[in-house]
């Protein structure tokens, strides 16, 4: 224990040691003093004694680690301060495990402790020090020091890891450490959260003490694969004791990614491509959370390039400050700037960071105000674009990238352009959907806010040089883009007071109103309103016309323009016929081809360029055309329909349906080729009526009456520019009657035929041709007409009627409504079977009550008149008046021989024939009647029975003489009246008169009565004769010695005497059969019909069958 005399002793010793102590310290510093003199500026080796116990001082305060080093030397400064150099440090825990490694250490020890015997160092230097810090998913940080060594510092974040390290300035041992500097630093950057590592050499760290205040500084240069070096240099502000502190770091050309996932405030800039210079300023509480940062960031040009798959979006630079508080989660951009190829624009706004309770955010939901907005990439708008203001929503995930635009409202003057959508970017490339509104929009700025190409440029063209004026509204836009398609746009419109034009030189639409729309790269603008202003013809509504782009992303590619119309017929052709198509002119019409209305569909493909030739347009055009007139396009004729059907194409234009020509119906297709190969021609096929009212339409000259009903007929008119239309028509007649008076010719309206009519149009038409077969009439001839379109001339070179006429018939006009004159010239008429003369004039051709439209004169002049199988007329020439029936004259000879001239007068709704002759002996024997007559003048009246070809007749005949007659002569020799046989074989027999009354039909002579009387002998007669065998059945009384005999005729008959002898008469003129009754010589004349048969026509029989005769 420590008592009160030993402290006396020990205090009486220390006093009398002190001198010798000064003299030693004095010896001491003197040496000292020399001895760091001279060692001043050098490496003193420490020897080991020193080297131990300077290793278990500082060990002493270590905590279970230990300093090891290779090598250790002390270094006297000029300043005399003591410092300390270690090589090969390491330091160990106590398990002997190597923490961390230098190269190299030096340490200026603190004089004031060392006076006291304590190793404090003042500064320490570091050198080649390898550093690792790793960086957990999780935001956690940890520090190496050394290769493969493990972590001897750990953190939540970095700025806590900084504020720990006033753990190690606290500790007794480094109370005096004022200044650490490390330089030649080493170190790797290992990013679990990123997923990358970077690695830095020659980095310098300094850390400096001020009391309790720390101040920690230090600078690195980064370099990599890219073409520009990254420098960084950061610092930190804090006090010893507290973790709160205030973290800084600048940098300059660092990549956007490797700055992004360093704070959850920075995350954003993972979608950019772009080295980044600028500073960020942290604050760290105490908790060793972020408090406050903000950013000042200057981008360099790069991209906006989410994923290396996706497309780049180049720009040229960008500007942001901005602050983050990471209590409200909240980002603050009060600038960001950003300069492009693309825009220019000056930004602010916020930004909330999603999904922080994990550490680093999912999204970021933003709300942006845009103002000085230009957007002028090259080339892609004809002028910069300038917005005055833009308003945002927006939703960024990081990974994957998807920007989601809630509304983007771009303001433009007065109006609004609203946009939503949705931006995406993978491994494929960018996938966009966008869409947008706008409410109006003027032409000019449509054009100005229409980029010159990847949009539709064709579209953009096509709209920039044919529309004039246009105002918009309800424009809509979408685009969709997906990866390794092409993008997909839509955008509509309506527009308004739409002034344009689809092909050039084509009059321009006006007034219009409609919708455009471009969608799956076809663009269309359709119209619902407006007009084209047309050259002749006035206006066109064009209402439902369309225009229609079907690729807008080939170079000079197919258009297509579907027209519908609604104007007059002559302004829709004036529009057909402007250039380049001039289609009227080409097909030699006018564009007043036709009054009415017109109703035309269709379409025009052609190519978008320059230049375009009419036969570069393919156009298929469709229409109505209604209360159509047209005096063209039958030539002289009024051609007029309630409704016809146009079409328009390439080979040629055509208009069909049913309407009058004049007053007669037709269906006709007319059409005409267009372009050279038409040479101006055109045709006009159907059916036509046939009827009355078509003959009078078109002059054919019929007699009025000759055809009713109606039936139809084909027509084909052939139309050529400069030249009257030529013209075809063919029939069946069907329907149709038809009748030729003069002919006492008709023809059935349920019957059939056949009518060829051809001719040319013009006034007069011209008929070139006219062939008719029907009701056994053929005809065929020509037709002139008159100026005035009357019937000047008809000529058939041949007229067939069934088999009773035969001859060229000229039908002579004879002025308007009067029928024209009938002119037969040669050919043969045969009365047994015709309907000729008796009842052709009578009216059947008509109803007319005017004698004159009835039937008019008909001149005959035939080579043969055939009135029955023996009896015909020769040379024969007549001239018949029909108005009234069948009367004129007439002359002829009979079978050739002697002439006979006659009159045919009406009779009864008939015509009866009186025929006479000079030469009745000849007449009667070339008829074959009576061969042996000689001389005579003969009357022959011929009055018709009603029935076709049957007559009763009458014959005079006298001084006829009967010479060489067989039948006569044997009558006479049978009787023996030699006198008489003597005459006949002379001179002949004269009779002075011949009476006789017959009944003639197409096959017989009925000698009903009959009686030549001379002064030789009268003879009576009656009975019948054949005309197509020649044979005979007579009977009579022959009295001889007329002039005596006859007296007693008062009680006979006439041409018989009181006596006489009857006789039969059979066989052939030539070849008589001769039976005479002599007892009836003693018969009176009176009593003398007992002995033979009644005459005909007496209550006989008819006509008896005439046999051969035996002998």
């Amino acid at each position: 224990m420590d008592d009160p005399l030993n402290r006396t002793e020990r205090k009486s010793r220390a006093r009398r040691a002190r001198p010798w102590l000064l003299g030693v310290l004095l010896v001491v510093m003197l040496a000292t003093g020399l001895t760091l003199n001279f060692a001043v500026g050098r490496e003193i080796a420490a020897p080991d004694w020193l080297r131990s116990r300077i290793t278990d001082k500082i060990n002493r305060d270590m905590d279970g680690m230990s300093l090891h080093f290779a090598d250790m030397a002390i270094l006297m400064d000029s300043d005399w301060v003591p410092r300390l150099s270690l090589r090969g440090v390491e330091l160990r825990d106590a398990s002997g495990v190597t923490l961390a490694s230098l190269s190299n250490a030096r340490s200026r020890v603190a004089l004031g402790p060392l006076l006291q015997g304590k190793l404090q160092p003042a500064e320490i230097a570091l050198s080649g020090a390898r550093l690792t810090l790793r960086r957990s998913t999780d935001g956690a940080v940890g520090l190496t020091v050394g290769e493969a060594a493990p972590t001897v510092e750990r953190a939540p974040n970095m700025a806590a890891l900084v504020g720990h390290m006033d753990d190690l300035l606290q500790r007794p041992h480094f109370a005096e450490l004022r200044i650490v500097d490390a330089d030649n630093l080493s170190l790797r950057y290992e990013d679990a959260r990123a997923g990358r590592a970077w690695s830095v050499d020659g980095g310098r760290v300094t850390l400096t003490r001020d009391g309790e205040d720390l101040t920690l500084r230090g600078g690195f240069a980064l370099l990599g694969a890219r073409a520009y070096a990254t420098t960084l240099e950061m610092n930190y502000q804090g006090r010893i004791g507290h973790v709160a502190g205030e973290l800084g770091v600048s940098f300059e050309d660092m990549p956007a990614r490797d700055i992004a996932g360093q704070n959850p405030a920075l995350s954003w800039l993972a979608a950019l491509d772009a080295p980044i210079s600028g500073s960020v300023r942290a604050s760290v509480n105490d908790s060793g959370a972020l408090s406050r940062l903000s950013a000042t960031l200057d981008i360099g040009a790069g991209a906006v390039q989410p994923h290396a798959g996706a497309r780049p979006v180049a720009f040229s630079e960008a500007r942001t400050y901005f602050t983050y508080d990471p209590a409200q989660q909240l980002l603050r951009f009060d600038e960001v700037t950003v300069d492009s190829q693309w825009v220019k624009a000056r930004i602010n706004g916020q930004a909330h960071l999603v999904g922080m309770e994990e550490g680093w955010p999912r999204e970021l939901l933003g709300q942006f105000r845009v103002s000085d907005l230009t957007a002028s990439p090259e080339r892609y708008f004809a002028q910069p674009v300038s917005l005055d203001a833009a308003m945002m929503d927006l939703r960024l995930r990081m990974n994957p990238f998807q920007l989601s635009i809630g509304q983007l409202a771009l303001s433009d003057g007065e109006e609004r352009l609203l946009f939503e959508g949705e931006l995406s970017a993978g491994p494929e490339g960018w996938r966009v959907a966008l869409d947008g509104w706008r409410d109006h929009l003027g032409l000019e700025r449509l054009l100005e806010l229409w980029p010159l190409r990847d949009v539709a440029p064709k579209a953009r063209e096509w709209v920039g040089k044919n529309v004039r004026r246009a105002s918009v509204s309800n424009a809509q836009f979408a685009l969709r883009i997906e990866p390794g398609q092409r993008p997909d746009l839509f955008l509509g419109f309506d527009y308004e007071g739409l002034e344009t034009r689809f092909i050039k030189e084509v009059p321009h639409i006006v007034g219009a109103s409609g919708h455009a729309s471009l969608f799956a790269d076809r663009f269309a603008i359709t119209a619902d309103q407006g007009h084209i202003g047309a050259a002749q013809g006035g206006r066109i509504d064009i209402a439902g016309t369309s225009f229609i782009i079907p690729d807008v992303h080939i170079k000079r590619g197919p258009a297509q323009a579907r027209i519908r119309t609604d104007s007059t017929i002559t302004a829709a052709l004036s529009l057909l016929d402007e250039e380049p198509f001039r289609f009227m002119t080409k097909a030699g019409m006018p564009v007043t081809l036709a009054d009415g209305r017109a109703q035309v569909a269709g379409r025009l493909d052609f190519l978008l360029k320059p230049d375009l030739q009419p036969d570069e347009v393919a156009f298929d055009v469709a229409g109505t055309l209604r209360d159509v007139r047209s005096e063209t396009l039958v030539e002289g004729r009024v051609l007029a329909a309630p409704e016809l059907t146009l079409r328009a194409a390439n080979d040629g234009l055509s208009i069909e349906g049913e309407g009058r020509i004049g007053r007669v119906p037709v269906t006709a297709l007319w059409s005409s080729a267009l372009g050279p190969e038409g040479g101006g021609e055109s045709h006009l096929t159907g059916d036509i009526e046939l009827s009355e009212r078509f003959a009078d339409e078109f002059g054919i000259g019929l007699p009025p009456g000759s055809l009713s009903g109606a039936g139809r007929a084909d027509l084909d008119i052939t139309l050529q520019r400069g030249a009257p239309g030529a013209f075809e028509l063919r029939s069946d007649l069907a329907g149709v009657g038809l009748a030729l008076p003069a002919l006492g010719w008709n023809f059935a309206q349920g019957a059939r035929g056949n009518l060829e009519v051809t001719g040319q149009l013009g006034q007069p038409p011209q008929i070139d041709r006219i062939a008719l077969d029907a009701g056994g009439l053929q005809a065929q001839g020509d037709v002139v007409l008159n100026a005035d379109g009357t019937l000047e001339r008809a000529r058939f070179n041949r007229v067939r009627l069934q088999e009773w006429f035969s001859a060229p018939v000229e039908l002579v006009g004879r002025g308007a409504a009067r029928v024209p004159q009938v002119l037969v010239s040669g050919g043969t008429l045969d009365l047994r079977k015709s309907s000729f003369g008796p009842r052709a004039g009578g009216g059947g051709g008509g109803s007319s009550s005017d004698p004159a439209q009835r039937a008019g004169p008909v001149s005959l002049v035939l080579d043969r008149l055939q009135i029955s199988d023996g009896i015909a007329l020769t040379g024969f020439r007549a001239d018949f008046d029909m108005s009234k029936g069948t009367s004129g004259s007439f002359t002829g000879r009979v079978n050739g021989g002697p002439a006979v001239q006659g009159a045919i007068l009406p009779k009864a709704g008939d015509s009866a024939i009186r025929i006479l002759s000079g030469d009745a002996g000849g007449v009667m024997a070339a008829a074959g009647l009576l061969k042996q007559a000689r001389d005579g003048r003969m009357d022959l009246a011929l009055v018709p029975t009603g029935e076709t070809g049957v007559y009763d007749g009458q014959l005079t005949v006298r001084n006829v003489r009967l010479k060489d007659a067989p039948a006569m002569a044997e009558l006479l020799n049978t009787i023996s009246v030699i006198g008489l046989l003597e005459q006949l074989s002379g001179e002949g027999i004269h009779f002075s008169e011949v009476i006789a009354r017959f009944k003639l039909t197409p096959d017989h002579l009925t000698l009903l009565s009959g009686s030549a009387v001379g002064a030789s002998m009268g003879i009576s007669m009656d009975g019948y004769y054949d005309l197509n065998s020649g044979r005979m059945d007579m009977q009579g009384v022959v009295s001889p010695f007329f002039m005596l005999n006859g007296m007693g005729g008062l009680f006979t008959r006439r041409g018989e005497g009181l006596v006489g002898m009857n006789y039969t008469l059979r066989g052939t003129a030539a070849n008589p059969d001769v039976d005479v009754n002599p007892l009836s010589v003693l018969t009176p004349g009176v009593f003398r019909q007992l002995f033979r048969r009644p005459p005909p026509g007496e209550d006989g029989p008819g006509s008896p069958a005439l046999r051969e005769n035996d002998r």
